[in-house]
């Protein structure tokens, strides 16, 4: 018959956990699994992180300019309709004028370089 763990939560009030027969502790208040719990805190914080959570999405998270375009259209209109925070659209809008600069710029460049190339001109490389 199972029976309650003999540790104290967070108020100081019993913990509610039961615990197997012959067992006093549950798994989070057992004296013997200290390292285990550490353990535990540690991996379900990483799960948890910002880096993580991000790294997940971001092999979705390629956008086309018109995925963008739509996304912030839609954005505006929530926000028009008070259900998305001002800020929260004003933040996805500077995001995506970030990424269409650098699309832009890297889009330059490169049809600079191939222009170069094509006039038998370009930077000059320093051997060094």
């Amino acid at each position: 018959m199972a029976t309650q763990c003999q540790g104290t939560n967070r108020t100081g009030e019993p913990c509610s956990a039961h615990v197997d027969d012959g067992q006093t502790w549950c798994r989070w208040h057992d004296p013997n699994r200290a390292e285990e719990r550490t353990e535990w805190s540690r991996k379900g914080g990483q799960a948890r992180s910002n880096r993580a959570r991000a790294r997940k999405q971001l092999a979705d998270a390629v956008l086309s300019i018109d995925d963008l375009d739509a996304l912030l259209c839609r954005a505006l209109v929530q926000v028009a309709g008070g259900k998305m925070e001002p800020g929260v659209g004003s933040a996805m809008a500077g995001i995506a004028k970030t990424i269409t600069t650098i699309r832009s710029t890297g889009d330059f460049e490169k049809r600079l370089e191939e222009l170069e190339q094509a006039a038998g001109i370009g930077p000059t490389r320093r051997s060094g």
